[in-house]
């Protein structure tokens, strides 16, 4: 299914977008063969898949870019090619 939303902006995240952002990430690793496989306990692997994402949102804000939707639906974060 594909859907087109042209009034969403992307825009450069901050900590106050930390929480939303958290649980979209968290939300969108949840489920699949890979993470049955990593934490079988669909309980404990949202508890630490959000831990996990709170830390790496974090260090994306402190050491990369994190960028986000107007809405707070979709979240991206990228760092810097590090040259040889």
């Amino acid at each position: 299914m594909t859907v087109t939303n042209n009034n969403l902006l992307v825009r450069p995240a901050t900590k106050a977008d930390a929480g939303p952002l958290i649980a979209v990430l968290a939300e969108a690793f949840h489920e699949g063969p890979l993470a049955d496989w990593l934490i079988p306990d669909p309980d404990e692997r949202r508890t630490v898949y959000y831990r996990y994402f709170r830390d790496a949102l974090y260090h994306g804000l402190q050491h990369g870019q994190v960028h986000t939707t107007s809405d707070q639906t979709a979240v991206a974060i990228w760092y810097p090619r590090l040259e040889p």
